[in-house]
């Protein structure tokens, strides 16, 4: 993994970048003075004390006793990381607690009836409060279910309400993410893109529509209690953002989860009569 990588996944542990760039130069060359972390990790000279004290305080680094010049350890990765996520646990529950008192104080506001979201961050969190909010049912129709992977918890939560969530997929989930089949129920096929576009062209009335300008392998589609939709597009390049339309109107969502249930309908027929 790149070094600007770890250092980014620390700093979402509470670390500055500074912090982040000490710990890792310390666990991966060792023991060390702090003018060697300083020019291993590119920190200035006038910062990299205050970075190490810092480190010191939060326990997941320790001076070697006696050494000449001072040398510093890391703690063990496993203990240190514990360390940071039961950090952030703790604060994420007193502000939990914090912030939910003060939204009950504001009250209910109105809520639209569609609106839309760009950038994976915001599909994430659209989706994930989606779920949170369900108390039947979460069905999800997607070819790409590796995004599921980043509402684990969601999930989790969901089903210990005694939510059902059920995904219709194209790729076996259980592969792509490890324990998805924990938390939801699994149906598996496996038609290409070619054949989707050609057996539903009729239904999803484009029959000119490019190739390049559809690609079913890259959607998802998640209906909760049949009183929200919610259609994620995930860009084919790394250029572009990822977006997603939310639907309120329960009637629009009807009509949305039919198509969605038809499509699913017409994929399990092919496969029943052996054409996938």
């Amino acid at each position: 993994m790149a070094q600007d990588t770890i250092v980014a996944n620390l700093t979402s542990l509470g670390l500055t970048k500074n912090e982040a760039k000490a710990y890792h130069s310390l666990v991966r060359i060792g023991r060390s003075s702090a003018r060697v972390i300083a020019e291993d990790a590119e920190i200035p000279r006038s910062k990299v004390y205050e970075t190490l004290a810092l480190l010191e305080k939060r326990g997941i680094i320790k001076k070697v006793s006696g050494s000449d010049p001072t040398l510093f350890d890391p703690a063990p990765v496993d203990a240190a990381l514990d360390h940071l996520e039961e950090k952030v646990r703790s604060s994420a529950t007193s502000a939990r607690k914090a912030l939910k008192g003060l939204q009950t104080l504001r009250g209910t506001e109105a809520k639209e009836f569609a609106w839309a979201v760009q950038g994976m961050e915001q599909v994430i969190m659209g989706l994930r409060t989606a779920i949170e909010s369900a108390h039947e049912y979460v069905y999800i129709a997607s070819a790409s279910p590796i995004l599921l992977s980043h509402l684990r918890e969601a999930f989790s939560a969901a089903k210990s309400r005694n939510v059902k969530i059920q995904l219709f997929t194209t790729t076996p989930g259980s592969k792509e993410i490890p324990g998805l089949e924990h938390y939801l129920d699994l149906t598996v096929a496996m038609p290409s893109k070619d054949l989707l576009i050609e057996r539903f062209k009729e239904l999803f009335q484009a029959p000119m529509l490019p190739k390049e300008e559809w690609a079913p392998d890259r959607m998802l589609i998640m209906n909760v209690d049949g009183r929200e939709s919610i259609g994620v597009f995930l860009p084919g390049d790394d250029a572009s953002q990822p977006w997603a339309l939310h639907i309120r109107s329960r009637l629009v969502v009807l009509i949305q989860w039919q198509v969605v249930k038809t499509v699913i309908s017409s994929v399990e027929a092919l496969i029943q009569n052996g054409e996938l």
